[in-house]
């Protein structure tokens, strides 16, 4: 069985040893001369350093919670919004980047007892007193969690990206992969990094959380109003406040970069974040924000 068809058969495999699977695919790398293909594989395997973007499956927003006393008593695990952050506090908690290896990431899904994994916040109070969460009270302490679910969806989409882009390479060369013959290598190292870019970091969004609808992938079509309305109406979303949006989309401005929406699309946004937070809109806060959010950079062709 040539080295190839070893990671096909590993990457099929749930119950093979992910750590092994990607130590050949480092020999793959290796031989296939692709410098693209090896970054993400170290990553993958001893972690990704503070000046590397992560890619899309490494990040989600994560829910907040506090302990809260003041006038009235004293509150216990009580949910913090996400709009009641400064906003460029606020960022760091709607797109939360997982950074640990897949060894780290396999260790804390051992760890965990009650599917619930949580993250440090910090000083994240100083920013909560004075009543900004709940009226009369201060913030005693924060905490950021989301659900073990989204390290189980990190290690899945890493073997699904070592499948399709083994697959993908094999298409194209069957011996891709095997020690070096006389004969030279038959796919060109600017393919394979084509079908890295592709299989690896061209796969479907997703928004993960740890509450209601919490995993959610979402396909918006750019200048599209009709997926748009698809994967909204699909996450409860009224077709009255669908309308709204409607409305806000023809009347702002097509947003240059990422998440800075016009006016009239922020307020929007705001609103709905709001009935997320009180419960007329059955979804979590924190999948809400990140929901919205990115189906509406898809909309306006921002990725």
């Amino acid at each position: 069985m040539s080295l190839i068809e070893e990671i096909q058969q590993e990457a099929v495999d749930s119950r093979s040893d992910l750590g092994t699977l990607l130590r050949k695919c480092k020999v793959l790398a290796a031989r296939l001369k692709s410098r693209p293909l090896e970054d993400w594989l170290i990553w993958e395997s001893n972690g990704y350093p503070d000046n590397i973007e992560v890619p899309d499956y490494r990040t989600w927003p994560l829910e907040l919670k506090g302990h809260f006393a003041g006038q009235g008593g004293r509150l216990e695990n009580a949910p913090i919004p996400m709009v009641c952050l400064p906003k460029n506090v606020r960022e760091a908690y709607q797109n939360y980047e997982c950074r640990q290896s897949v060894a780290a990431i396999e260790q804390l899904l051992g760890d965990s007892h009650d599917g619930i994994l949580t993250v440090p916040t910090g000083d994240l109070c100083v920013f909560l007193s004075k009543g900004k969460v709940y009226r009369g009270q201060n913030c005693l302490q924060a905490w950021g969690f989301f659900g073990a679910g989204a390290l189980i969806d990190i290690l899945n989409s890493v073997r699904n990206r070592i499948l399709d882009f083994s697959l993908a390479i094999w298409k194209e060369d069957p011996d891709a992969g095997g020690p070096p013959s006389n004969t030279g290598q038959k796919i060109e190292p600017a393919k394979v990094t084509q079908i890295f870019n592709t299989t690896v970091y061209g796969g479907a969004a997703h928004v993960v959380g740890s509450g209601r609808d919490s995993n959610i992938t979402f396909d918006v079509k750019t200048n599209n109003l009709s997926s748009l309305e698809s994967v909204l109406r699909e996450n409860k979303i009224a077709k009255s406040d669908f309308d709204d949006l409607k409305a806000a989309l023809r009347e702002d401005p097509a947003p240059v970069s990422k998440g800075r929406f016009g006016p009239r699309v922020t307020s929007w946004i705001s609103r709905m974040v709001g009935k997320a937070c009180e419960g007329t809109w059955d979804i979590a806060v924190g999948v809400a924000a990140q929901l919205l959010a990115e189906t509406i950079s898809r909309y306006y062709g921002l990725r």
